[in-house]
Order: structure tokens, then sequence, then C-alpha cells
């Protein structure tokens, strides 16, 4: 046996089929060991030719996966040219997507919520960049589905908020007094795309993943 290549002598002639040889070799080199066999194979009891056919049609096989190889190749390489393409078209656009960070400006913001259910009372709570809560905004009742509510950006003593990353909550109870779940959304537009291996849009410089966005307008 030549080792490493799964090669037997004169005796059996056959080639062993191992994963690791299989995963290496190439087709140039399967044709190769296949006209090694034949050359050194025993006279007195040559390869079957079922055998033989057998390990023709594990060579095409071999060079079958590796067309779709390239094959793939070439569809993936299309694939992410219309995806950039495509993500570049959308720049410039408005999106809305599933976020409770926001980049505050000093100007009046619009803040997007969501909730399954109707609520008997809703509060949306602001919070700076150091996580403290600095204006609740009273929703009253609200009917489930997606709201919007503007801050004007003033804190609770009525002082313009200072700039910079800021959070924001929707508090809300229902008919029976218990605590809903609630979503929040940020409206923006799109200032920049991210195709690596973390797909990503940035909506009024802040980053959000691809399937967070809910709308493209």
């Amino acid at each position: 046996m030549i080792e490493g290549l799964g090669v037997y002598g004169s005796n059996t002639g056959t080639i062993e089929k191992t994963k690791s040889a299989d995963e290496a070799m190439g087709k140039d080199a399967f044709l190769k060991l296949l006209v090694t066999q034949l050359e050194n194979q025993d006279p007195l009891n040559p390869t079957e030719n079922t055998e033989f056919v057998a390990q023709l049609a594990q060579f095409s096989s071999l060079e079958g996966i590796q067309n779709l190889n390239s094959s793939f190749s070439g569809v993936k390489g299309s694939m992410e040219a219309r995806q950039q393409y495509g993500s570049a078209s959308i720049i410039g656009k408005n999106a809305r997507a599933e976020s409770s960070s926001f980049a505050f400006d000093g100007s009046a913001r619009k803040l997007g919520f969501s909730l399954s259910t109707d609520a008997q009372s809703a509060t949306l709570v602001v919070k700076d960049p150091s996580g403290r809560s600095i204006r609740d905004i009273d929703l009253g009742a609200i009917k489930a589905g997606y709201g919007e509510a503007e801050w004007n950006g003033l804190d609770a003593a009525g002082q313009p908020a200072r700039q910079g990353l800021y959070t924001f909550t929707v508090e809300a109870k229902g008919f029976d007094s218990k605590p809903l779940s609630s979503s929040t959304f940020i409206n923006g537009p799109v200032t920049g795309v991210s195709l690596g291996d973390k797909q990503a849009l940035y909506i009024d410089g802040i980053e959000v993943a691809r399937e967070q966005v809910r709308k493209i307008y």
C-alpha cells in the first residue's frame, strides 16, 4: 500500500477509498492512481470489470462535485453582486427597524412602538446616554398595533436634553392592570449598509441588523 494514498500492490489492485483521500484528492490525482493500479495489477488476477466500472463511477462523481463547486462559486459571486447593488439602492430612503436606541441631535423626535393587545394605559420613557430616565410621556389608552409618539427633546424639568445616544421603552398595562409586552421602533434615513458576515443597515446613524428592518419607504 502506498501510504496516505490508499493504493494497494499487485495482489488485489484495488483502491481503498477513505474520507481523507476523497477530501484532498482532485480528479487528476484520481486518474493517476487509476492508471497506476492498472499498470501494477496481477496479470493472473486482473481487476474485475465491475470493480473498474465502480471506480470510473467514483471518478465521475468526483468530477461532477468539482464542477458543481465551480458553478456554485459563480452563482455565489452573482448573488453577492446583486445584493451589493440592491443594498446600495436603498441608501437615502427611509426605513423602520425594531430598536430601542436612537441618535438624538437636539431636535424633536418621533418614536415608534407596537402593542399586541389594547392597553388601558401606556407611558413612553426616554433615557439619556447614562441610562437615566429623563422624561415620561403619558400615552393614555392606546389600541393594539403600531403607533408613534413625539418627544420634543426636553427633559422632565423642561430643559433641552444634551445630544447623544438615547434609549426608550414603552410601559403599558392591559384592562386587567397586568403589564403588557411592547416593541419599540426607530424611523429615519438609511445612511449606510454593511455586507459582511453581519449584515446590517445604518438608520440615522444607528446600526441595526438586517432582520430587524420592518419597512423601507
